[in-house]
């Protein structure tokens, strides 16, 4: 995850390689401490991201409350 603004600090990396879920950390004192993501289409997001995409990723993102 990146810091909320230009410049700022960035999370650890998370390295996603297959479907599944993963947890991506927050930031000491934010308000969001951890983010779960699930990937469904690994090999669509991996061409789509490598081939096809230039814009941000958070544009493709489904987001779900629990």
């Amino acid at each position: 995850m990146l810091d909320m603004k230009e410049g700022g600090a960035a999370g650890s990396e998370v390295v996603v390689t297959r479907n599944g879920q993963y947890t991506l950390p927050g930031f000491s004192g934010a308000a969001l401490t951890s983010l779960a993501i699930t990937v469904n289409n690994y090999a669509g997001l991996w061409d789509m991201v490598r081939n096809t995409y230039s814009g941000r990723l958070v544009d493709v993102l489904e987001v779900k409350m629990a």
